[in-house]
């Protein structure tokens, strides 16, 4: 065979692969600036490729997707958004909604509520801000083993099955701040902080430390945000 015809396989090969590979929106019509720089190449692991919306999420929008990923927004869904949103999961679309503390993403401003509620689930106001406290994932439906996790600054999740936990002063878990609900076929996360969706953490953090609010002067404890994020995404995109 030529190598012009190998090359010519190859790439039906490829695009054949590409026809295989589960869509995920990720929204960016709502003040998000960026895809998560390491969602690209994880999707290559897991089977999906990563597209990226920067306008409304209709139904057109969200059409042949798996999963609707929604990070940090900081503008507000409009309600034809948001019943497209809920449409969708109904239909058997997964969702996963990544949220975080009041100074950085607003409740009532963004309306995310109104879109997990049918779900059975809601975010919570801020809760007491503990710098550098951490969090822990347990071995479960989502996680196959227990997962270390950043958290500094952020709310709880109420309703649904929670499967990570904030860490109180003394290291133990205190309120939820990652749940999951399933609808029909369809599966729903919602996280109240946004450190370990960023891929954050670092096994040289220590607990309770660094300066409050500062990244730059604080090393995060949490070392496990890379398993527990691809544990998350396959445990979404599963039929």
């Amino acid at each position: 065979m030529k190598t012009s015809s190998l090359v010519l396989l190859g790439l039906g090969l490829a695009a054949s692969l590409d026809a295989f590979a589960e869509r995920v929106v990720y929204d960016l019509g709502h003040g998000q600036t960026s895809v998560i720089r390491q969602l690209p190449e994880l999707g290559t692991k897991l089977g999906y490729e990563i597209d990226a919306v920067q306008g409304s999420l209709s139904a057109d929008a969200l059409r042949d997707a798996k999963l609707l990923y929604l990070r940090a927004p900081t503008k507000g869904y409009g309600d034809d958004e948001k019943k497209a949103i809920v449409a969708f999961v109904r239909q058997g679309g997964s969702l996963l909604l990544v949220f975080d503390e009041e100074l950085r993403t607003q409740l009532a401003t963004t309306g995310v509520n109104d879109i997990i509620a049918p779900f059975g689930l809601q975010l919570t106001d801020d809760t007491e801000y503990l710098h550098n406290a951490g969090g822990i994932a347990k071995a479960g439906a989502v996680n196959r083993a227990d997962r270390e996790l950043p958290y500094s600054g952020g709310r709880a999740v109420t309703g649904g099955k929670a499967f990570a936990w904030q860490l109180d002063r003394e290291g133990k878990p205190a309120q939820p701040f990652a749940s999951y609900a399933e609808v029909g076929k369809a599966r729903v996360v919602v996280m109240a902080e946004a450190m370990a969706s960023a891929f954050m953490g670092s096994p040289e953090g220590v607990r309770l430390t660094g300066i409050p609010r500062d990244p730059s002067g604080t090393v995060y404890w949490g070392k496990d945000s890379a398993p527990f994020m691809e544990e998350t995404l396959e445990w979404l995109l599963k039929d």
